[in-house]
């Protein structure tokens, strides 16, 4: 009997290990398509272009999504100081789908926010003000705008032209997709329904690494990269478009996902921090079209899905984008 016992406790102490590990996978954890373009200027952050997905410090040396796995975009460095001025912490919607259980999760998250927590006041109290950046030596300014819009096939087609017409490779041709997709953006404020705006200050380098670190953030909510064009010093094969991807269409799937990031040597008319409203979405929106190639230092437009007629769930938004507030 003793043995028989033993098996069906195990068997039983299986399956439940099993049941608190199904709920790291939700629907979210499922393929979902992105697509998205950038790159550093040459006189950029910290380093030159050769390749597809963010290597960390401003170069590019890889090729963003390929096939579910991010193989080139993880920000990779330690902190390297930049001063976050306003906005939350990261809530990606990464997902955990192995069998970690819900109090190891819950200290483990406890703990990361509390170490970038510090890091962040340390930060704060080492760079003082935020004002007169523009007359500040070595000063670089960083802002990320992420929209989450009322379905909206109308705004991926327009971003992946975008990103089939551009050029990359260089400083005039970045700027100009930059200034484009904030422009898609702009002429559709009546599909905003969520957004977030945050800003962060300090040398060029640093600013290049927060914006890669936001751009890696807002890959991390998709799986299969669709559309893309990145730096590869080769203005004729850097576009590249999927076709081999399927969804199962939701007819209450309704959300898409939008995040413009820059940094620059000088962002004017960005609109005081505060809490995002759309006005403030709309200003910083303006200040990031207006940036010109001399002061680009880096560039990433991301979005989310990418393929006509998907869309997020609003489940899927909430934990995805958890620091939007509704404008």
């Amino acid at each position: 009997m003793q043995p028989a016992i033993r098996k069906t406790l195990s068997t039983l102490l299986i399956a439940a290990l099993l049941c608190v590990g199904s709920l790291g996978l939700t629907p979210g954890a499922l393929a979902q398509s992105g697509g998205g373009f950038g790159g550093s200027s040459s006189g950029g952050g910290s380093g030159g272009s050769s390749g597809g997905g963010y290597s960390g410090g401003g170069g590019y040396s890889g090729g963003g999504y390929s096939g579910g796995g991010y193989s080139g975009g993880g920000y990779s460095g330690g902190y390297r100081g930049p001063i976050i001025i306003n906005g939350g912490g990261y809530g990606g919607g990464m997902g955990f789908a192995g069998g970690m259980g819900i109090v190891p999760l819950l200290i483990f998250g406890f703990v990361i926010f509390s170490v970038v927590r510090g890091m962040r006041r340390s930060m704060s109290h080492a760079g003082g003000g935020t004002r007169g950046l523009a007359g500040i030596s070595g000063t670089a300014q960083a802002v990320s705008v992420q929209l989450l819009l009322a379905e909206g096939d109308e705004v991926k087609r327009a971003l992946q032209r975008v990103a089939q017409s551009g050029d990359p490779d260089t400083n005039a041709g970045l700027a100009r997709m930059l200034q484009e997709a904030a422009l898609v953006l702009l002429r559709h404020p009546e599909r905003w329904v969520y957004g977030n705006v945050e800003r962060a200050q300090g040398d060029p380098s640093a600013a290049d690494s927060q914006v890669g670190t936001w751009a890696t953030e807002a890959r991390a909510a998709f799986t299969e990269q669709t559309t893309s064009n990145y730096q590869n010093r080769d203005p004729n094969s850097g576009f590249v478009r999927r076709d081999d991807y399927s969804f199962q269409a939701d007819g209450t799937d309704l959300y898409l996902a939008v995040t413009i990031a820059v940094a620059a040597h000088t962002l004017s008319n960005l609109p005081p921090a505060g809490v995002t409203n759309a006005a403030e979405a709309r200003a910083a929106l303006a200040a990031i079209s207006s940036v010109s190639p001399g002061d680009l230092i880096r560039a990433e437009v991301i979005w989310s899905p990418d393929v006509e007629g998907e869309f997020l769930s609003e489940e899927e938004a909430i934990r995805k984008y958890p620091q939007l507030t509704r404008l």
